[in-house]
């Protein structure tokens, strides 16, 4: 990455930058954009559950939302949106204070999480999904561009026709998948998902919308590292690709900046919306296997992950209850999971004549569709990957309970975090702990669970792994462990103090208020800090304090704890009865004013 080192060498490299808990992409375009957490902004992607929304996804397909909803994309976002009577967030965005201001704003990129910075629509637009406004979108035809494919979809039909050889510019690749034909091989050598689509974009950004329009604030929201992270995994040669081709977007922006004049009155802030662990289940009773002729092989200490998926509503239906996550059968031959001896944890199925499943399929796990209407004691099961969202339609202080119990119960489990209005639970900690409980009816989850977690194991070099509820990926994020929480970020341009290595903790909250600050824009509600120390004039490093603190909660006692191999509710571990959770956080203070960063959150198992 030598264009980014390049800037850090004369920049600000912030040493203990931190995500948003949940470490979901989604969430953290929210708090980026606003400068809060979702306990103010209100929004809690990437798989949200917004059963009175209706309306079509980018590609013009309904979209039935009585099942939680996968929301990276344009229509989905904008029906959420309209839900929330057009409250995507309940304050507004950077962008939005900008355009108050008579600036002129472009977000570009990632559908969803670019969108999100500006989901009203009052700037320039440019993602994967669509081109906007319609204006911008014939001005990009008539220079010769291609439009991504479902910007036709964004206005009332008959508004923009696509030309004949548009294409679709901002296509991925295939992923190369195993003989199982679901999970991708971690082996293989194309390089980076997003190449070709992100290409694209960098150009219409770098060629026509920069000099053209001249955007006071941008945000570009890369998809990579992270598409092909969640593909192949952490620390694999795609990954690396992808990371490498971020390097180069930012030559060519940085070229082009030089090349308009405008580095001495450029500031660039590059952060992350998470990292990345690998999808595994713990090595104990899943090992990694190395990977032989596109199949599995025998035990590798170097090798690679053949488990780690969890199925929440799965595993609560075991215990009794009735969850559902909305979904149809699943067929996840290789990470639901191989044991020491070789069989698997559980054997695919073949529904020939479609009775179990809807349609003809091999599955693993069989379909837990959403009951309309959800009956009493129901829980719908948001599943987001390293951690889930459980929804209790009733509120029924019992249900959440047993919930609870069922989650505490299983070590595929971490951290558990339960709604302020059911009060003290057991064995679990308040959501306003971590700024995640939101006052608004309908928004906010009543239970959020992180999966369990191990920082001293490595994949493919890169040590970090987690449980996910993910469907067929080597990679993910969304839990508590810092190898999610923990991101880097970086500042440089004339604002910046030069060569300065900031060592206080900041997180993604902070960079609105920053932004803010620099282009003297209205954000009262902002919840994050402007970061002083990195600015020209402002405190040293040294006039802060920052003091470690951990948060334990209650223990939860007479539990009968299931081993991970578990299919009924009999393989259990006798030494282990009582569960409780430990958030570790660091307060930083200056002048009387305290901020918290949240570094871990972990199941404390005895």
């Amino acid at each position: 990455m030598p264009n980014y080192f390049a800037l850090a060498r004369s920049g600000v490299v912030f040493a203990d930058h931190h995500a948003v808990y949940p470490t979901f992409t989604m969430l953290n375009s929210a708090s980026i954009a606003t400068g809060t957490y979702p306990g103010v902004h209100g929004f809690y992607g990437n798989v949200v559950y917004a059963p009175n929304a209706r309306g079509k996804n980018a590609k013009g397909v309904d979209i039935d939302f009585s099942a939680p909803a996968f929301i990276e994309d344009l229509g989905i976002v904008e029906a959420v949106r309209e839900s929330y009577q057009g409250k995507l967030t309940l304050v507004s965005t950077m962008l939005q204070a900008a355009q108050a201001r008579g600036l002129t704003t472009a977000a570009i990129g990632k559908f969803g999480a670019a969108f999100i910075q500006d989901y009203k629509r009052g700037g320039i637009i440019l993602d994967e999904d669509a081109a906007m406004p319609v204006s911008l979108a014939k001005e990009l035809q008539t220079a010769g561009y291609a439009l991504p494919r479902n910007t036709v979809n964004a206005y009332d039909a008959g508004a923009l026709v696509l030309a004949n050889d548009n294409g679709d510019p901002t296509a991925p690749i295939a992923i190369q998948r195993l003989n199982d034909g679901q999970t991708a091989n971690p082996l293989d050598r194309t390089g980076a998902l997003s190449r070709r689509g992100f290409t694209y974009l960098t150009d219409v950004f770098v060629n026509y919308i920069l000099p053209n329009k001249k955007p006071d604030l941008t945000v570009f929201w890369s998809k990579e590292p992270d598409a092909t992270n969640h593909a192949y995994g952490p620390g694999t040669y795609n990954s690396i690709d992808a990371t490498k081709m971020n390097d180069e977007i930012l030559g060519r922006v940085m070229d082009k900046i030089r090349q308009l004049g405008w580095e001495q009155t450029t500031d660039i802030i590059i952060t992350q919306d998470h990292n990345h662990s690998t999808v595994s289940g713990d090595v104990a009773h899943f090992p990694l296997r190395g990977m032989v002729d596109g199949g599995i092989g025998s035990h590798d200490p170097k090798g690679y992950s053949v488990s780690g998926f969890v199925r929440t509503a799965e595993l609560l239906t075991q215990d009794g209850l009735k969850a559902y996550d909305g979904a149809g059968c699943r067929d996840i031959p290789t990470l639901s999971g191989i044991l020491f001896d070789g069989t698997r944890l559980h054997p695919a199925k073949n529904d020939a004549d479609g009775s179990a499943c809807g349609k003809a399929q091999k599955y693993t796990s069989p379909r837990y569709l959403v009951p309309k209407p959800v009956p009493a004691g129901g829980i719908v099961v948001a599943a987001n990957a390293g951690s889930d969202y459980l929804f209790v339609p009733d509120g029924d202080l019992n249900t959440v309970k047993a919930a609870v119990v069922s989650l505490q119960s299983r070590l595929q489990f971490g951290a558990i975090f339960v709604s302020d209005k059911h009060g003290d639970v057991e064995g679990t900690l308040p959501m306003s702990r971590i700024n995640t409980e939101n006052p608004v009816a309908g928004r906010g989850p009543d239970i959020i669970v992180s999966f369990t977690f191990d920082e001293t194991v490595a994949v493919a070099g890169r040590p970090g792994i987690s449980y996910a509820s993910s469907v067929n990926r080597r990679g993910d994020h969304g839990s508590f462990s810092r190898t999610d929480t923990h991101i880097s970020m970086m500042a440089h341009g004339p604002d910046f103090k030069s060569g300065l290595s900031d060592t206080l903790p900041t997180a993604n909250v902070d960079v609105a208020p920053t932004v803010a600050r620099i282009l003297t824009l209205n954000m009262p509600g902002v919840q994050g800090r402007v970061l002083e120390e990195a600015l020209k004039g402002g405190p040293r490093v040294t006039e802060y304090t920052v003091l470690g603190k951990i948060y334990r909660s209650s223990r939860k006692t007479g539990l009968k704890v299931k081993l991970p191999t578990d299919l009924d509710g009999r393989t259990l571990d006798p030494n282990l009865t009582t569960y409780s959770v430990e958030l570790r956080t660091k307060i930083l203070t200056r002048g009387g004013t305290t901020y918290t960063c949240f570094d871990q959150a972990r199941a404390i198992r005895e």
